[in-house]
Parts: C-alpha cells; structure tokens; sequence
C-alpha cells in the first residue's frame, strides 16, 4: 500500500497582494459609513427634498401663490390678510404690503395685539369690564400732635416798675384749672401803692367841691389820669372802681385771670421779687386746640383749606375726631421736608390734651388733583357733544376707531339713537350701530366729581410704564400704554390711554401680557413716531 501524497504547499503572499487585501477593507468600511451618511442627510433634509421635487414637478404656468415673499393686509385690521392688492372687506382701507414674515405694524397707540380662541379665553380665565366714570377720593394718611391754639393762650406778665414782690399765691401748682376774672395771686409794688395813694387823693379833691385847690387842674381830670396810669399796668376798671369806692389803698393788689383754662405755666412762688416784664403764669384755654399734620411736599397739592380731615388717637380707639383743614403751612421744613398743616377741633370735656400723637387722614376727590383739573381743562368742553347733530369739526374723531376723521377718507354720516354722527369708514357702522350704548359713553359730559376708572387688576405694571389690554374685537386684545394715578378703592384713575366705554382685560390681563411677550411676532410690534405720523394723515380713496 502506497503512502498518501503531501499536500501542495501555498506560495508567500507578496506586498503588493497585502495591500490589495487591506485597501479592499477599508473601500468596504467607507461604503458602509456613506451609506449611513446618505439615509441620516436623506430623514434630516425630507421636507426640503420634498419641496424641491414639488417645484420641478410643477407644470409650468401654474405658480401657486405660495411662491411670491409678499403678502397684502389692513392696517386697521392686522387680521385682514391676502396674497393680492386691493380694499379691506372691513373698514375699505386700502392694504399695505409686507413681507411674508415680516412683524404686523400696529397702529398709533397700540403696543401689541393678540388673538385668542373662545376656549383660551374661558382657560385663560380672561373677564372684561368697560371703562366708566366712578368718584373716587385719594387718601392721605399722616402723623399729628394735639397742641394749644396759640390765640387761646394767655402770658400774664409784671407790669409794675421796679422790683414788686409775690405776697401770696392763689394758683400754687401748674395744671390748675381757673376762670376769667378769677385771682391767681397778690403782689406788693412801692410804685403801685404809690400811685393808688395820688388817685385817692385826687379822687378826695374831687368830692370837696369847688373849694378845693385847682391849682394842679381839675381833681377828676388827675383822678382820670392816675386810673389811666394804673390800666397800664395792669389794674382792671373794676378793682379801680372797687379802690375808689373803698376809700383806701391796699398794700396788695390781686393778679386776675385773663381767660378761662389751665394754668400751663407758673413762674413764681410766695416771696419771689419779681421784675418789670417777667413772666409769672400762662393760661391756656382748652375747650379747643389745634391739630397739626406733617404733609410731605409731594402730598402738598392734595391738600387744601376747607377739606375734610381726620384724626385717631391711641387713648380713645375707635373714636374719629373730625374736622376741615383751617391753614397751612406756607415755609416747608428743610429737615424733614414736610409743611404743617392744622385744623381745629372742640374739646370742651378737655379728653384731647397737648401733647397726644394722632394719626390724621386728608380724603381729597381724585377729581380735584391738580394732574386732572391740568387735563380737564387742557381738553374741549364734551358738553358741546350732547346734541342730536354734530359736525366733523365738533366729533373730531371716530368714535369706533378713535382716529381723526378724514385720515381713512371722506368722514361718512351714519344716525344713531337719533343722533347724527360720523365715522371714519364703513366698517365702523355695524359696530356703532350694534353696541351704541359702549361708543355714545364717549360724547357724553364728564360727570361732577368723577373720573374715568379701570379696575386695579387691569393695569399690568410694566415699570416704567402701565398697561392696559382693551378688547378691540371679539377676542382681540389690543395693549395700550395709560396714565393712571394712585389706586383708589380697587381701581385706577385713568387720566390718558383710555375713552370711557371700552373695554378692558379685568382678569387675565397678565396671561395676556405674558403671551405677547413669549410670542412678540404673534403680537406684532409698535409702530414708529414718523409712521404713525404719516399713517393719521388725509388719505384720499381712488
């Protein structure tokens, strides 16, 4: 038996065929990853595919309008959109060109507009109120002191010459409550007992008659003189009544009350030598006293002479002291940059003392601040609204759209309630005709004492500025920047921005604030000063 034969030996690859083996590898590896490469860029870019083939397989001739960048809207009303020129359905107004893409332009006034749904604005919890006129009062609360009424004080001063001395006191500690008339102490005078002793004299000249020496003058013209003397210093007609009719001259003479109050003040006691001019009570009377408000300088114009004022003390709580601004302070106190105000208050069971800390409330209708009696007067009289017939000079401008008559075209005459008016294009007729009562609110006269209000959860505070969201459609929210002054009771006051009537984004104003500025090319953007300019001039329809 033969043995097998061996098997036939491989000859040695060469370099040459390594490397065909390696860079036949690699080619595989490259296929593979652009093939990769190629379906990721295929799933990424598919819209853009897709579009491209739609245009190349579109027949010629047959553009759809999606391929022109422009587009045609109202101004007026932003919602009115087209691919081709012409009038707005709406108001007629020829349709401005834009962009596609391109910011809405809002008009005059308008910060931003936003759209909303039915069920978003029930989600949103989104409530509307109008604009109307309300009496409201801006208060000012202040601290005040209880003090005297300086012209119910009395300084009973030594009015003897020389040194007089204190014999006896009748008022003996401050506090002391004394009448008029009544003695609060006795002095001694050399002066005064002196010059009582020359008017008994003369007074005894007087009784003698005729035989008397007349030699010094008539004794009842020196009687006169010397009781003259004595007023000056002091002496009443009564205790010179009482002197002449006693005959004699006392050592002591009584000190008497000028006023009835409170002894404030005792500058002396028994045996004190007392001076010329030297100050020996004061006596204030109490049965009214005055109090006085600190107002700082911003708070002085809500302030005037004869408006109702406030006060609470801590002694009586619960109990309101009422009263009217009497004066006010015309120098401002440079430290603490407040003015005085004082009004008068009766106090004739003396429960209010000099002294006591009150916290005192000024109400002053917002109506009569200066910022609004400054507006009021600065606008035409709407009292020369109230007629049946109004011409375009005395409307002025579209009770709807709040622009100035004739910058839409010819002003057109519609009748309303009776009444004829104008408005500035024919879309404004359905709207005036089928809510008269919300655009009439504004040719009616401010009424007293009233001002146009919001309330307070309208006024979206920005910082620097406020703002309003008023409902110019349907579900339309327009944002309006307004002049509104202190809160009052709930509610602004509206001194510019608004016209009563309209209506506003009570509850859910933030939301909507919020949506403008997460979404600020939805909202649209202000216009410009030079365009809105140019936008409120005459524009002529062809």
């Amino acid at each position: 038996m033969s043995a097998p034969a061996p098997d036939p030996v491989e000859p040695p690859l060469g370099g040459w065929t390594k490397f065909r083996m390696v860079m036949k590898v690699v080619e595989l590896r490259l296929r593979f990853v652009a093939l990769m490469a190629v379906t990721g860029l295929v799933f990424a870019y598919w819209d853009t595919l897709w579009n491209h083939y739609e245009k190349w397989s579109r027949p010629p001739g047959h553009a759809h309008a999606a391929a022109s960048d422009s587009e045609f809207y109202c101004p007026m009303h932003p919602t009115v959109v087209q691919a081709d020129p012409g009038s707005c359905p709406i108001c007629g107004m020829p349709l401005s060109k834009r962009k596609k893409g391109e910011e809405t332009t809002l008009p005059a006034g308008v910060l931003s507009r936003l759209a909303l749904t039915p069920d978003r604005i029930a989600q949103a919890g989104v409530r509307t109120v109008a604009a109307s006129y309300a009496p409201l009062t801006e208060t000012v609360t202040t601290v005040g002191a209880v003090e005297i009424d300086e012209r119910r004080l009395r300084r009973i001063s030594s009015k003897t010459k020389g040194m007089a001395r204190v014999e006896k006191l009748h008022v003996d500690f401050t506090g002391t409550r004394v009448e008029a008339g009544r003695p609060l102490a006795e002095i001694y005078s050399p002066e005064l007992y002196q010059a009582i002793q020359e008017m008994l004299l003369h007074h005894r000249s007087a009784q003698a008659g005729a035989g008397a020496n007349r030699v010094l003058g008539d004794p009842r013209d020196l009687v006169r003189l010397a009781a003259d003397r004595l007023k000056l210093w002091g002496i009443t007609q009564e205790q010179v009544d009482k002197i002449l009719k006693d005959g004699k001259a006392e050592s002591r003479l009584a000190i008497l009350a000028p006023i009835g109050g409170v002894v404030i003040r005792k500058g002396v006691v028994e045996g004190d030598y007392v001076a010329e001019g030297q100050t020996l009570f004061e006596v204030a009377d109490l049965s009214r006293i005055w109090v006085k408000a600190q107002i700082y300088e911003n708070q002085l114009a809500l302030v005037h002479e004869g408006q109702a004022v406030h006060a609470t003390v801590e002694a009586f709580p619960g109990e309101v002291f009422s009263g009217s601004v009497a004066f006010i302070d015309p120098v401002l106190n440079p430290q603490t940059r407040t003015a005085v105000v004082r009004y008068d208050l009766a106090n004739d069971d003396l429960r209010l003392r000099p002294g006591m800390f009150a916290t005192v409330t000024l109400e002053t209708p917002v109506a009569d601040a200066p910022a609004f009696r400054s507006r009021l007067a600065a606008k035409p009289d709407r009292s020369r609204l109230h007629k049946a017939v109004l011409t375009v000079e005395e409307q002025e401008k579209c009770l709807v759209t709040d622009a100035r008559l004739g910058s839409m075209g010819d002003p057109l005459p519609v009748e309303v309630d009776g009444r004829k008016l104008w408005i500035c294009c024919a879309g404004c007729e359905a709207k005036l005709k089928g809510t008269p009562a919300r655009y009439l609110a504004r040719l009616e006269p401010v009424p007293s004492g009233s001002v146009l209000t919001v309330p307070e959860s309208a006024v979206v505070d920005a910082g620097s500025r406020k703002i309003v969201y008023v409902e110019a459609e349907p579900g339309v929210f327009e944002g309006r920047e307004v002049v509104v002054g202190a809160v009052s009771g709930g509610r602004y006051p509206v001194l510019e921005g608004l016209a009563p009537g309209e209506v506003v984004a009570a509850a859910g104003s933030f939301l909507i604030d919020a949506e403008t500025r997460l979404n600020p090319k939805a909202a649209g953007k202000p216009r410009k000063p030079e365009r809105a300019a140019a936008a409120d001039a005459p524009t002529l329809r062809r």
